[in-house]
């Protein structure tokens, strides 16, 4: 029972299958990683049961086999074999895998197969192909926000919408809510909601290489995406999302035109003399066409000014500077505009021109 494979594809799809094993579990199987040939194909697979990752790779072979080896252990063996050509030899009287690249020969001693667990996929419900690329954007421009407290439910996740030619994915904490929307040609509606933290480590399996479409599938609560000889299964959150449109659409009367990298760069800065017991406090102050701000603690005290196009009154408030930093890092625009009510009210952060995106922080009280 053995199998030929390239050791490069070999190795890409175990990274990327190793995203679903677990760094904490009390069942040693969720440890191992997952393999079966069936004459044709090499299937790879992890799961810690709420994320499912398999990779299929081609391979020459004889007979058929699976077994489940050591995650951490094979991954590093494989990482560093001398050779691209390797076989895989496996002894299932013995559940020992024999790796030869080269002069070099390991054995490993692997988990009977059957103790792995069998994810049960319902009748697809919905089906729709999106670009990989937009996917990536949504997660990377939303997912940061997302609540990391297991007690806030769905503010753990991010809501993904597919509607009327606007795909859209929403994050939320108790401090913050994050939205980017991207044009879509489906006519698909779609409504569901990903852990966060899952929907960042599929971001990071998604390769600008290969194909430029992914297909999302519906299976009762579960997600199925399919792109590149991956397949990625992921258990939705369950409950309904917040209302987040109508909390982002109470925009403040006052408007602040600002370059955002010279808004990010001073804010860096500032934030140098901020920390968490002060909730990373910055003070803004908001004048006709500069922005003052200033961080102070018992090391001392940084001043900023930042040039600004202003519309509506002045203003002084206290904002999050690692909250302001988040946003600002995430985006590319030259200029964009931040949208005031009062002291106590959000700062709504928007595009020059468009619905895009909309970020909303909320303020810090001071004296």
């Amino acid at each position: 029972m053995k199998v030929y494979c390239n050791r490069t594809e070999l190795n890409r799809a175990l990274n990327n299958v190793s995203h679903a094993v677990p760094t904490r579990t009390t069942s040693p199987i969720l440890e191992g990683i997952y393999f079966r040939y069936d004459g044709e194909k090499l299937v790879i697979k992890a799961t810690d049961t709420t994320i499912t990752i398999a990779a299929t790779i081609s391979v020459d072979g004889e007979g058929s086999f699976a077994f489940v080896a050591p995650s951490r252990l094979i991954t590093a063996i494989v990482s560093k074999l001398p050779e691209e050509d390797i076989s895989f030899d496996f002894d299932p009287s013995g559940n020992k895998l024999t790796i030869v690249s080269g002069f070099s020969v390991t054995e490993i001693m692997c988990f009977n197969s059957d103790e792995f667990p069998e994810l049960m996929i319902n009748e697809i419900s919905d089906t729709i192909v999106l670009n990989k690329e937009d996917i990536k954007t949504l997660i990377r421009k939303t997912a940061f926000s997302a609540s990391t407290e297991d007690y806030n439910g769905v503010m753990t996740g991010v809501l993904l919408e597919v509607a009327e030619g606007l795909m859209r994915m929403v994050a939320v904490n108790p401090f913050r809510i994050a939205t980017y929307s991207v044009d879509v040609t489906s006519d698909t509606s779609l409504n569901v909601i990903i852990p966060a933290k899952l929907a960042i480590d599929i971001a990071k399996i998604i390769s600008d290489e290969g194909d430029q479409e992914l297909v999302m599938k519906l299976s009762g609560n579960k997600v199925i995406l399919d792109f590149d000889n991956l397949e990625v299964i992921v258990n939705t959150v369950n409950g309904r999302f917040i209302d987040y449109k109508r909390i982002i659409s109470k925009q403040g009367p006052i408007s602040v035109r600002v370059k955002r990298q010279e808004l990010l760069r001073s804010i860096d800065r500032a934030a140098l003399l901020t920390n968490v017991k002060n909730n990373n406090l910055i003070r803004m102050n908001i004048t006709d066409n500069t922005l003052y701000i200033k961080s102070l603690s018992d090391e001392g005290k940084i001043d900023e000014q930042v040039e600004i196009i202003k519309d509506g009154e002045d203003l002084v408030i206290g904002m999050n500077a690692k909250y302001f930093k988040d946003v600002l890092s995430v985006l590319e625009d030259e200029e964009i505009i931040l949208h005031f009510k009062d002291q106590i009210s959000a700062c709504i952060i928007t595009p020059l021109k468009g619905e895009k995106y909309r970020y909303l922080v909320l303020p810090i009280r001071i004296n």
